[in-house]
């Protein structure tokens, strides 16, 4: 089997891509991720045209006149709270949720960012 594919041309059918549509959060969970172990929300997220789960990690929102698109690094302040102004905060702030827990259940909309993968939208 593994021979055949030394002789497959490339096809002419692109990947059908989720398209931007709301989505439910079904779990968050905090993932250590990159040389200094930083913590990163990874949401997995109920999209209506996908049978699966999907993940989530990235929000889009609009810093002056750019849109910006940024992981959702978890960053704490000198009280231990979530660092006002982070990408964290400002989608807590857009979605109305003051702790992570509340998002269990939450709707949330989806964008696409700048290499055509979904992302949160929040503005």
């Amino acid at each position: 089997m593994n021979e055949e594919l030394f002789t497959k041309p490339i096809g002419n059918k692109e990947i059908e891509k989720l398209q931007p549509k709301e989505v439910t959060v079904v779990e968050a969970r905090i993932e250590e991720k990159g040389a200094k172990n930083t913590p990163l929300l990874v949401l997995s997220v109920k999209h209506p045209d996908e049978k699966e789960l999907i993940t989530l990690s990235k929000v889009q929102f609009i810093d002056g006149k750019n849109l910006k698109t940024i992981g959702l690094w978890i960053s704490l302040d000198d009280d231990e709270n979530i660092q006002k102004g982070s990408a964290i905060a400002r989608f807590m702030d857009y979605y109305k949720v003051t702790e992570l827990v509340q998002l269990k259940d939450k709707l949330l909309s989806t964008a696409f960012d700048e290499k055509n993968y979904l992302c949160i939208k929040a503005y």
